[in-house]
């Protein structure tokens, strides 16, 4: 009799384990195949201003209605940016300012466009004499360490050229919009020179002496700009003078030909975070954002000797893309939550243009850095979901 009733207790216990499991497995969700969350594409224009040194600039950046003021070492961000072109305008006190369109192509991928701009410094004043001569001097700013590439610029008017009292305005020019690629003819130096009234002409023609490098100086041609064309100016050569007749208050340049070649590629980016794994968790996971660096502006690589003539190509990759070059910091907003039975991981890759510039037997490589684009891909335990 005993031995029936333990058995049949057992049996109890037994059928209620049974129920209990069976009313577990009811209410047990399945994680196996749960439906990973989509990470919004956001989009971004981010960038660094600097002197023509490489120092960045505490300056400010426009972009339509919105004006941000830089970071210390120049770096700037506009996040949640719209699919479209967009103006951007950067000033800084004692620079010239500078306009540049960047595009964002959209899609599904975060898309986050980099834009470097130098911004070099305003006018000289030259102050007219009592008699209407005049004289100056300019120096052309470089990049830091690549000083050899300076050229001094003397200005000479003689006398009754221009009235007394006025003041001449010497600025130098570094850079051409419409420059073109392969072999060119890449802007070495120029001056734009302007009066303080607008309304005095010259009445001498005066001289501007630019002091170059003899090989250099020996290949260089000179324009004007006249009427919104670029035509052929006066001038001389005697060794590394190249002396130019200013007949006119316009801007005067000299190009050099230059042979420019460049490749593109891609370097992968480091996330930190890379990945959030709650494939088998035990509660939601949420997740913010990834942070990760890139780098900004044209390193210079290589230079082929320490002549003016290599240090000058080094100086036109330079003004490319930004003088100098930084790794920054990124973040990627991911802000989403991850349920239990799924799993995240965030990559991403940087454009690099490799730039050769050489002439007259001197060469100079660098790399400029691009854009960066970022995708986030969700799983789950089936390794299916999706990306951006």
């Amino acid at each position: 009799m005993k031995n029936f009733m333990k058995k049949g207790a057992w049996l109890s216990l037994l059928a209620v384990v049974a129920l209990l499991v069976t009313a577990c497995g009811k209410d047990d969700p399945d994680y196996e195949d749960v439906t990973p969350p989509e990470v919004e594409v956001k989009h971004s224009i981010s960038g660094r201003v600097t002197a023509m040194s490489g120092d960045g600039l505490v300056a400010t950046v426009t972009m339509g209605s919105e004006t941000i003021t830089t970071a210390a070492d120049g770096t700037f961000l506009f996040e949640d940016v719209k699919a479209g072109t967009h103006t951007l305008k950067a000033e800084a006190t004692g620079k010239q300012s500078k306009e540049g369109s960047v595009t964002i192509a959209g899609g599904e991928k975060s898309d986050n466009q980099v834009w470097s701009v130098t911004l070099s410094n305003t006018g000289t004043a030259v102050k007219v004499n009592d008699d209407g001569s005049a004289q100056g001097n300019v120096v052309s700013e470089t990049t830091k360490g690549n000083e050899a590439a300076k050229v001094d610029v003397e200005i000479e008017a003689p006398a009754g050229a221009v009235p007394a009292g006025k003041t001449i305005i010497t600025t130098p020019l570094y850079a051409l919009q419409d420059a073109t690629k392969a072999t060119e003819s890449v802007l070495l130096i120029g001056t734009d020179l302007t009066c303080s009234d607008p309304a005095v002409t010259l009445a001498k023609p005066i001289q501007m002496i630019y002091d170059l490098e003899p090989a250099v100086a020996a290949v260089v041609r000179v324009q004007k700009l006249v009427g919104g064309q670029w035509v052929n100016a006066t001038f001389s050569v005697d060794g590394g003078k190249v002396m130019v007749t200013v007949d006119e208050f316009t801007s005067y340049i000299l190009f050099f030909d230059v042979n420019i070649t460049s490749s593109t590629s891609s370097e992968a980016l480091s996330f930190n975070p890379g990945n959030w794994d709650n494939l088998f968790g035990s509660n939601d996971m949420a997740v913010s954002a990834a942070t990760y660096s890139f780098k900004i502006g044209t390193e210079i690589t290589t230079v082929s000797a320490s002549s003016r003539t290599a240090a000058y190509l080094k100086e036109i990759l330079a003004r490319r893309a930004g003088a100098g070059y930084m790794t920054a910091s990124g973040t990627y907003q991911v802000n989403v939550t991850l349920p239990i039975g799924t799993a995240l991981t965030v990559s991403g890759s940087q454009s690099v243009q490799t730039l050769k510039a050489t002439a007259l037997g001197e060469t100079a490589t660098g790399k400029q850095y691009g854009n960066v684009t970022v995708s986030a891909n969700t799983y789950n335990r089936n390794h299916t979901g999706g990306s951006n």
